[in-house]
């Protein structure tokens, strides 16, 4: 078995953070955690609905690095800290995988650091 990591970039001058973003193996993509956080390690403002775009544009940014898509995804787990944010979540998550929806699980969590959301997702490679 091939296993492939995609390290994760550092934010700041120290070392990256003790994880892979994601590791491919036997055909499948497991895309670590991702919040809200920009390529400069900003969180997006404008609460649930930015950061959900900007964790999922994140995804998609680390697949299109291992060769896969948002399309391939089939697998998603979701952690929330506020179950009032549920809906918009929804709305922005349904933007964005259209009808073909992955598997999903979702629940409510404190979260490290000022994140409201956190999403992780396993792929398929793309043919």
């Amino acid at each position: 078995m091939t296993i492939k990591r995609i390290p994760a970039t550092p934010a700041g001058p120290n070392d990256g953070p003790p994880y892979s973003n994601a590791v491919c193996a036997n055909g499948f993509i497991f895309v670590s955690g991702q919040v809200g956080l920009d390529d400069e390690g900003r969180l997006a403002e404008g609460g649930i609905i930015a950061e959900t775009r900007q964790a999922i544009d994140n995804i998609g940014k680390i697949l299109a690095s291992a060769g896969s898509d948002l399309g391939h995804v089939v697998k998603a787990t979701v952690w929330l800290i506020d179950p009032g944010d549920y809906k918009a979540f929804n709305q922005v998550y349904k933007d964005h995988f259209g009808a073909d929806l992955p598997a999903r699980a979702c629940v409510r969590s404190d979260l490290m650091g000022p994140y409201r959301v956190e999403i992780e997702v396993i792929a398929t490679a793309k043919s």
